[in-house]
């Protein structure tokens, strides 16, 4: 008997959660994964069940080799990009995106701007191997090459994370406390207290993407990120204001005019202060994020 498509389905739709956390990680563009993750199940739709040992491992499969394509298509449109390209922010304290977001150090959009110097090859072995705790036998098989390739791969691209990431993981309230006590010298004015909680070789990345104010290269040292964001404050627009949420999994802040979501900010925090500061201000990145609206999915 042949499995018929009602089969497929249930097979796919069981895994999607686990095929979106991958997805996203690879990919960081919500748009992208929700066309990758629609022809990855066109592709599973045309197969017959009776033939496939696993479909969890079929599926990821698809899924991980439609990423890395996805993956050079995105890095040739960075190279044309307006300044820094940061992912598309998930916001998990609300419901929508369809792609699970669990609170975890992997999904944080710190981690995921560090990914960026990875290769796609590099980028998926990572992942598989680092955070989903694929074996390097079942890497050999979805990446088509050798157990000692893939082991090499990874490697190489361990060594690229932690130059740009130390082995460090804040806790959720550590980044909260920072959080608020950043938007709150903001709000004063307050030079010396920005001073206090940022690093002295902290950075600020921000993505307009040409649409939206934004710095157009990063931002070095305590002493300048302090002052830019002084100088924003002071000029914010009337009925500016600044809301706690939580972004990929982590506390961050919304920026709001009225009722319309401006920006972003996520914080990467280090041994009780603030390490980077990541800002979206690109409008297309911000369509599916809004307060109490459709944005992220908090998953398990």
């Amino acid at each position: 008997m042949v499995s018929g498509p009602s089969d497929n389905l249930a097979e796919y739709q069981a895994l999607r959660d686990e095929l979106g956390r991958i997805a996203y990680r690879m990919l960081g563009s919500l748009a992208d994964v929700d066309d990758v993750l629609q022809e990855a199940y066109l592709r599973w739709s045309r197969v017959d069940l009776k033939e496939v040992e696993s479909p969890r491992a079929f599926l990821i499969s698809i899924v991980t080799r439609l990423c890395i394509d996805r993956r050079r298509e995105i890095d040739i449109r960075k190279e044309h990009y307006p300044g820094p390209w940061l992912p598309e922010p998930i916001v998990t304290s609300s419901q929508g995106a369809g792609v699970p977001v669990e609170r975890d150090e992997s999904v944080s959009l710190a981690f995921l701007y560090v990914l960026e110097r990875l290769t796609p090859v590099e980028r998926a072995a990572y992942l598989l191997r680092k955070v989903f705790d694929f074996e390097y036998a079942e890497l050999s098989s979805i990446l088509d090459k050798s157990v000692d390739n893939c082991r090499q791969i990874v490697s190489r691209a361990e060594t690229r994370v932690m130059e740009g990431r130390p082995r460090f993981t804040p806790s959720s309230q550590d980044v909260s406390d920072l959080s608020e006590r950043f938007l709150a010298a903001c709000a004063s004015g307050d030079l010396q207290g920005l001073l206090s909680i940022l690093r002295s070789d902290a950075e600020l990345i921000s993505d307009g993407g040409g649409k939206a104010t934004a710095a157009r290269r990063p931002i070095l040292g305590a002493d300048a990120i302090a002052r830019f964001f002084l100088g924003i404050f002071r000029k914010a627009p009337p009925g500016g204001r600044a809301e706690r949420i939580e972004v990929n999994g982590q506390p961050g802040l919304a920026l709001l005019v009225g009722t319309a979501m401006v920006g972003i900010y996520a914080f990467d925090v280090e041994e009780g202060q603030i390490r980077g500061i990541y800002v979206i201000r690109n409008p297309d990145k911000l369509v599916r994020a809004s307060i109490g609206g459709p944005t992220g999915e908090s998953g398990a």
